[in-house]
């Protein structure tokens, strides 16, 4: 691919590239920008470069985020003109090539960059250029898209052959060339440039730390290091590989209910007993606050819950990264799933024919959650999401089931809702840890003079006592007041 290829590519398309990225990339696009926005972590008083900044939607969550100070380059003048209309963003914007960056030496304190890098003739000269204008310490980070592996390989290929031409055509003939001309080129890159390749480019560039996130399947990847302190040192591989060995992932299990990996303790892991228990005991809730709930409506509300919950969303969740170091094979995660998934939507639908038209609101709800979860779409994928999906569906759906008074369904939903935010706030910290954390050091100091180190245990073992209580506790009361009803 010709470094020209990008003039030509997005030439004509500025005015609608934003919304259309977006439609496009069912909302995984933002959700890789602001990613990135993260990894960047800068300070008001910092200078930021953002490379291929194209319309500016990097260089203005950076500068809201962040108060920075933006410089723009891109060799785009039609994007340009869209980018400049962002008052207050730029410091100032160049029209220039990232393989010939108009700045000195260490000239920012940070620099990122967008679907740069299968634009350019020679990628590992390209990093080397872009770690030049950082400061020693200075983050950079990408956005670029991914190659998925296993089962969703071939529904990327056909939506990138097929359905986005199609649905480019909608908007306008250059859309849909390119449309057509995207996927092709993702797999040209990565057949000459691995993902292991580009991880050595940024080494050899004098960038260290280099941690690299796949996300959405494997269809996005940011990537993200540090510019060492000599600028003039490449960064081997070794250290790299030293301080992968210290990953807090290396010593700790993956979670505090998983068994030891192998055999059919993989699949007890993947059910994650506890958190599948504490989202059914909200349909045991839900049953109990109706008069005399029927025990088949109850067993079937279990059985469609569970699946989706228990197998169907967890399922999916395994397929992004393995957070818990499962050996069950892709093709086997995406059947359990998807089997799960359609059974309980069966059993949704024949309870639709006994509760009425109305019930088939919670049955569609209820799967586009668990699929839009597995995508990690950002409404569903979301503090909220959770807790109105994971916490006020069972109970909502189960107390309509069952025939229970509107006004205690609405608090009861409102309180299961709240109780699964609490959850996800105290296991988000050790979700990340454990998957993203590449150090974990410290002390606190007591003011008898006594000292407490700081690790990944300790930082995870409080809240994980508690959510191994938590569980526990809300089946009981839930179980207890659903058999008072029958008892």
């Amino acid at each position: 691919m010709g470094a020209d290829d990008a003039e030509r590519i997005f030439t004509d398309i500025a005015a609608s590239y934003d919304h259309v990225a977006t439609m496009l990339s069912f909302g995984q696009d933002p959700r890789w920008r602001r990613a990135l926005v993260d990894a960047i972590d800068a300070r008001a008083a910092d200078r930021v470069l953002d490379v291929a900044t194209g319309t500016g939607m990097v260089a203005q969550a950076l500068h809201a985020r962040y108060g920075c100070t933006m410089v723009g380059i891109d060799q785009s003048a039609d994007m340009l003109r869209l980018a400049r209309t962002r008052d207050g963003v730029y410091e100032t914007i160049v029209e220039g090539r990232a393989e010939q960056l108009p700045f000195p030496d260490a000239a920012f304190d940070h620099l990122t960059f967008t679907y740069l890098l299968r634009y350019v003739d020679d990628p590992a000269a390209t990093m080397r250029e872009l770690a030049r204008v950082v400061k020693p310490g200075g983050r950079v980070a990408m956005v670029e898209f991914g190659l998925p592996g296993g089962m969703w390989r071939p529904l990327w290929w056909l939506y990138t052959r097929v359905g986005l031409p199609v649905a480019c055509r909608l908007f306008s003939a250059k859309w849909s060339a390119v449309a057509s001309f995207l996927g092709p080129s993702i797999e040209r890159f990565y057949a000459h440039h691995p993902l292991s390749a580009v991880e050595r480019y940024w080494r050899e560039a004098g960038l260290g730390e280099v941690r690299t996130r796949r996300m959405s399947f494997g269809g996005g990847v940011v990537m993200s290091a540090t510019r060492v302190e000599s600028p003039s040192a490449p960064v081997s591989s070794a250290p790299a590989a030293a301080l992968a060995s210290s990953l807090p992932q290396a010593t700790l299990p993956p979670a505090f209910y998983a068994t030891p990996g192998g055999g059919w303790r993989d699949y007890w892991t993947l059910l994650h007993p506890p958190y599948t228990v504490w989202h059914l005991s909200y349909v045991l809730l839900g049953a109990a606050l109706a008069p005399a709930p029927d025990p088949r409506i109850v067993a079937g509300a279990l059985v469609a819950f569970g699946l989706a919950v228990g197998v169907g969303a967890h399922a999916f969740d395994e397929l992004h990264g393995r957070p818990l170091r499962t050996q069950i094979p892709s093709p086997v995660l995406v059947a359990l799933g998807t089997t799960a998934l359609l059974v309980a939507a069966a059993i949704g639908l024949v309870g639709a024919t006994m509760f009425g038209p109305l019930f088939l609101l919670f049955v569609i709800g209820g799967a586009s959650i668990v699929v839009l979860y597995g995508f990690e779409v950002p409404l569903v994928h979301s503090d909220v999401g959770f807790a109105l999906g994971w916490g006020a569906l069972p109970v909502a759906a189960t107390a309509y089931a069952t025939g229970a008074h509107p006004v205690p369904t609405v608090l009861a939903a409102i309180a299961a809702a709240l109780l699964s935010l609490s959850q996800r706030r105290l296991s988000t910290r050790a979700r990340s840890i454990r998957r993203r954390a590449v150090m974990v050091s410290g002390e606190i100091v007591y003011s008898d003079g006594s000292r407490e180190p700081v690790d990944a245990g300790a930082l995870i073992g409080p809240a994980e006592e508690a959510l191994s209580i938590l569980w526990l506790a809300l089946f009981a009361v839930s179980l207890g007041v659903l058999l008072a009803r029958w008892l």
